[in-house]
């Protein structure tokens, strides 16, 4: 259920590539737009209702099947946090907005971009830095401006939007758990919630925490990656067999009352570039 990065990649960015050409003095550059779609596993954690202290005395199995019936309720939500790969970290933030819509933002090392899949259309918007690795030359024209993936790209990028449902994301929780047990109370953000350790023992589990609320609906507070993830178990959206070392920690939030996700105005279509000016 935590997000896996491709084995003996340099590029934490670098699983969910779509690429796009863009056409400069009669030659096409390809810009490699990252999506991290390892993050799929890490907002894979919410439930319905809890009943107040009823949740506590439930086994972590069945609140592990009541995040999931929640999460799959949920109509959009926030992720935050920050995830580390050997030397590496990235800051992430996604705003699920419901069906085919999703924000994401992240900085890794002096590289940031956002990402916005909105009304059919993807758009990204990314620094100079990180262009520089993925366009060379024409970094410094295209960097700080929203630029309108081709529709062959966005149709390709936003086909991927279902791993981030709620629904899927809920299918996610419940597969290649291990052994879980209670580990105790606490508080997210004044609320309080229990959590649930995995004891990631199994193929394709991770060592690792899920924070519940214990009051109202037992959304996901926080969740938590402590090790690597083991190759194998089952392999589907959820998880690519092939194991990694991610690990951090992601706070959900603002569950049914995310931001709204809408298309950037004023994109640049990339067709329009060669033509352009910074």
């Amino acid at each position: 259920m935590w997000p896996q990065r491709e084995r003996g990649t340099n590029d934490p960015m670098a699983s969910a590539t779509p690429r796009i050409p863009v056409a400069r003095r009669g030659r096409r550059a390809a810009l490699s737009i990252a999506v991290w779609g390892a993050a799929v596993g890490l907002t894979a954690c919410g439930s319905h209702s809890s009943g107040g202290s009823g949740l506590a005395s439930r086994s972590p199995a069945q609140i592990v099947d009541a995040a999931q019936a929640a999460l799959r309720s949920a109509r959009s939500f926030v992720a935050a946090g920050t995830l580390r790969q050997g030397n590496q970290a990235m800051t992430l933030r996604i705003v699920n907005g419901g069906r085919s819509k999703l924000e994401m933002r992240f900085d890794e090392g002096g590289k940031s971009a956002e990402i916005i899949a909105a009304e059919g259309n993807g758009y990204v918007r990314a620094n100079e830095k990180f262009w520089s690795a993925q366009a060379g030359e024409i970094a410094a024209r295209i960097a700080n401006r929203w630029i309108e993936l081709p529709s062959s790209t966005s149709r390709q990028f936003t086909s991927g939007l279902g791993q981030f449902a709620p629904d899927t994301l809920a299918r996610c929780l419940g597969e290649n758990l291990g052994r879980l047990s209670h580990a105790g109370d606490t508080t997210v953000d004044g609320t309080r919630a229990v959590v649930v350790r995995q004891a990631g023992n199994v193929p394709g589990s991770n060592p690792g925490t899920i924070t519940v609320a214990a009051t109202g609906p037992a959304y996901p507070l926080r969740v938590t990656s402590t090790g690597p993830t083991r190759p194998g178990g089952k392999v589907d959206a959820c998880n690519d067999g092939k194991g990694g070392d991610v690990q951090g920690s992601l706070t959900l939030s603002d569950f049914d009352h995310a931001p709204a996700v809408v298309a950037p105005r004023h994109a640049v279509k990339v067709g329009d570039l060669a033509g352009s000016s910074a």
